[in-house]
């Protein structure tokens, strides 16, 4: 198999700055003009599913905000359990459904709206986005755990009254949050790996993530931050905005994973074991 990523680590020292991130998300609104309404219809295809299976959560909230019995208690364990389920089940075979999507919008192959839904039509497509997905939390709860342990350090030094401490620590929790954000960001990389080499491991596609953003953590948060604007956007327009915002977050991020990892226009799939060796 052709080496995708040209020796893995040594993709890596590609130079990124400004004008790149520019061209990627200028590229990015290139592709969804040029096939607008089926992106369009794409998120809606991922998006819909997703916010009905949400008002399931909201309805077990809800029989525990007023009166708590045994009956409210078990409405609310039963939506909850329900929710899980309808989120494992459906909402993530949609999503990796969605990147495949994206993936082909970004590199100018055919694409149809329909691929939100393939995973429901391979077994084993679709047991491969429930166990990809799984795989991303368990890497990512790693760093969630160490963000939780510093706010608890944080709320016990505030309990013994040292207020010096408790400054220092709100300082470095800044960073420290804005670096965990990133860390667990780069995971979404996993679904292009996987997209690509359909038939890796999946903890071999999250393993790959490292050494394809090592020494690009600052970007990639950079790149993230170049949004908030479209993501203010989406938020004064009651959601609807998030539609176009969406998938322009995606395929801009296909691109920018894409100049990492020194892909060419047609390459032949990538070889994940050079990672992870």
């Amino acid at each position: 198999m052709v080496q995708y990523y040209h020796q893995g680590k040594e993709c890596c020292k590609m130079i990124y700055n400004a004008s790149a991130r520019k061209q990627y998300k200028a590229q990015a609104r290139e592709d969804i003009r040029a096939r607008f309404w089926p992106t369009m219809l794409t998120v809606v295809l991922e998006v819909v599913p997703v916010v009905l299976i949400s008002m399931i959560y909201e309805v077990g909230t809800q029989a525990i905000s007023g009166d708590i019995n045994s009956a409210n208690m078990g409405l609310y364990f039963n939506c909850m359990l329900i929710y899980l389920l309808a989120t494992v089940l459906i909402a993530v075979p949609l999503e990796f459904g969605a990147k495949h999507y994206f993936v082909a919008q970004a590199r100018g192959q055919e694409a149809s709206p329909m691929l939100v839904v393939s995973c429901f039509m391979s077994g084993k497509k679709y047991l491969t986005s429930i166990k990809l997905a799984l795989g991303i939390l368990l890497y990512s709860l790693g760093w969630v755990v160490l963000l939780s342990v510093a706010i608890v350090l944080i709320a016990l030094f505030a309990l013994i009254g040292s207020a010096p401490l408790v400054m220092i620590g709100v300082v470095l929790l800044i960073p420290l949050s804005m670096l965990i954000t990133v860390k667990v960001r780069r995971y979404d990389g996993a679904y292009i790996c996987m997209i690509d080499t359909p038939d890796a491991s999946v903890m071999q596609a999250i393993r790959s993530c490292a050494p394809i953003f090592k020494n690009h953590n600052w970007e990639l948060m950079v790149f993230d931050l170049s949004f908030i604007l479209w993501l203010l956007f989406g938020a004064v327009t009651c959601g609807i905005g998030m539609i176009y915002v969406d998938a322009y977050t995606e395929i801009a991020f296909v691109h920018y994973f894409d100049a990492l990892c020194g892909r060419t226009a047609q390459p032949n799939p990538p070889d994940l074991s050079q990672l992870t060796e």
